[in-house]
């Protein structure tokens, strides 16, 4: 009687159990270091960049970054042509790197 009772009772619980899915792993953050620094070297040069002779707003740093980061965003949105566009006299980003540094936003703008 006792083995019927485990198997009705305990025997689909433990089933259960043994197929759950794995959840799905947390995303990875977004950080100025790993993620963003790049983008900046790649396409913000020498424009923002000190050290390749930039003079405008210094993207170079995590505080330079995260000082312009909204504005930054606001300006690779427009549309070439539009005042104020970047990056200056170049195409418009891809769109996933917009995500990207909308994302890097929306996270609190994480350094590392």
């Amino acid at each position: 009687m006792k083995k019927i009772l485990f198997a009705f009772v305990l025997g689909p619980a433990l089933f259960a159990a043994c197929t759950k899915k794995a959840s799905p792993a947390k995303a990875k953050a977004t950080t100025y270091a790993a993620d963003i620094s790049p983008l900046m070297q790649a396409k913000c040069a020498p424009c923002h960049l000190p050290t390749k002779g930039g003079r405008k707003a210094d993207f170079e740093t995590y505080e330079g970054a995260k000082k312009y980061g909204t504005e930054m965003l606001a300006r690779v949105m427009l549309n070439p042509g539009d005042r104020g566009f970047m990056p200056f006299k170049h195409d418009k980003l891809p769109a996933e790197e917009i995500a990207l540094l909308k994302k890097w936003i929306d996270e609190g703008m994480l350094e590392k």
